[in-house]
């Protein structure tokens, strides 16, 4: 029966420097981290989550900072952010101090090696964190979510339920897509009104992507997921990773890291959120080189797939028509012409730093010796290692206390 399923619901928190301080290059980079000054979204997040009619699922807070030095302060933030709600569902904060703790456990226990697999920093790994919590919380399955989107549906969990872990079609729903709903009622994206990307598709080929929302079924496999709207089965969780390659984007490289162990994603066209997002702040030229080294990375593990046992061999032609778009042999070009322009804008405004990495990007685009020599062995070997972790952090009993107490922590009464 669909309520004897146990939900984790994960919200990644992500904190930067005070309103005005200058961008920092040792920070990480994050789409539109809230400052520290600022009352941020997380609050409006989980009030919304009081609405959801399910009677089993547990709140998980992340919180993540940009940098150590805001690590006590953003802690500080989120402590009496998050209390309010503690009294209206199970809610735990977990932040960077919980995260010294349980590498600390791990590192005592017969895999202390693997400690490091434990950490805040960057999407894949915050997102790893986030089915490593599940796998403490005994969770079915990871209900993925984020600070800057608000539950409008009250049977959001009871329609996550009737399909996640089920057998529809043939298949088994390892993992459930959903969808986004903007502040306008649609799910579209507008177009991109940067001159810079007039050589970039992204915005025309999401879009075409997003046409499966209104097939005329239910559920339907999906070449795309959102981070923000994303389900993973336990049995899933408990076998693929995040890739830490990925600096972003590292939803759908999930996708394609589940797709190598024959697990899909299903689009289910009832299964929407509403994406409130804020401005993003972080220089144009710096989330663009994020994204030319995701899809770079991407196409790499791609092609250095070899045969091996349990896995199965995914092609470019699978993920169309997007992210398949700038996986294709002509994804350096497109990448030219977008740091030409991207370039060419910075230097009309005067802005030579803009204009310095823009090229930067250029020539970064050139350089794949960054990478794995096999990102596709190398992410066999973390998988792997992942599998293991997550076995002891199911299997013991002190992991399993430390999440406990974090549930009981700051109860009123």
């Amino acid at each position: 029966m669909p309520g004897n399923k146990s939900f984790a619901l994960l919200i990644p928190s992500y904190w930067g420097r005070k309103s005005g301080e200058p961008f920092n290059p040792r920070d990480a980079v994050y789409d539109h981290p809230t400052p520290l000054d600022a009352e941020g979204t997380l609050a409006r997040a989980l009030e919304s989550i009081r609405l959801l009619r399910y009677p089993d699922f547990r709140v998980v807070v992340l919180g993540a900072a940009t940098h150590p030095d805001l690590e006590e302060e953003v802690e500080g933030k989120l402590e009496s952010t998050v209390a309010p709600f503690r009294d209206s569902y199970p809610l735990a904060l977990f932040s960077h101090r919980q995260e010294k703790e349980l590498r600390g456990i791990v590192k005592r226990g017969p895999k202390g090696e693997l400690a490091g697999m434990i950490s805040l920093r960057g999407y894949s790994n915050i997102r790893n964190l986030c089915l490593a919590v599940a796998c403490l919380c005994g969770a079915d399955a990871a209900v993925l979510f984020d600070d800057d989107e608000v539950y409008e549906d009250p049977r959001y969990l009871e329609k996550v339920a009737e399909n996640i872990g089920e057998v529809r079609g043939g298949g088994f729903v390892g993992g459930l897509a959903g969808y986004y709903v903007n502040r306008d009622g649609g799910y579209r994206l507008p177009p991109n009104a940067e001159p810079a990307f007039a050589e970039w598709p992204a915005v025309e080929y999401m879009n075409r992507a997003f046409e499966i929302i209104d097939g005329p079924e239910r559920l339907a496999a999906t070449s795309w997921v959102f981070g923000g709207n994303m389900v993973v089965h336990r049995e899933l969780y408990m076998r693929v990773a995040f890739d830490p390659h990925v600096p972003r984007g590292e939803d759908i490289d999930y996708l394609i890291n589940a797709a190598f162990f024959g697990y899909r994603f299903f689009l289910d066209n009832t299964l929407w959120i509403r994406h409130l997002p804020p401005p993003k702040t972080a220089p144009l030229w710096r989330r663009f080189r994020e994204d030319l080294d995701r899809f770079l990375y991407t196409r790499e593990k791609l092609r250095s797939q070899e045969p091996e046992a349990g896995c199965r061999r995914v092609e470019v032609e699978d993920l169309e028509p997007y992210p398949g778009r700038f996986l294709r042999e002509d994804l350096e070009e497109l990448v030219y012409r977008t740091c030409v322009l991207m370039a060419m804008e910075y230097l009309s405004k005067n802005d030579l730093e803009g204009y310095r990495e823009s090229m930067a990007n250029l020539i970064r685009s050139k350089d794949l010796g960054r990478f794995p020599a096999s990102p596709f062995r190398w992410y066999l070997g973390w998988r792997g290692r992942w599998e293991e972790l997550m076995g002891f952090l199911a299997s013991d009993p002190e992991s399993r206390k430390f999440m406990e107490g974090l549930f009981r922590a700051g109860r009123r009464g």
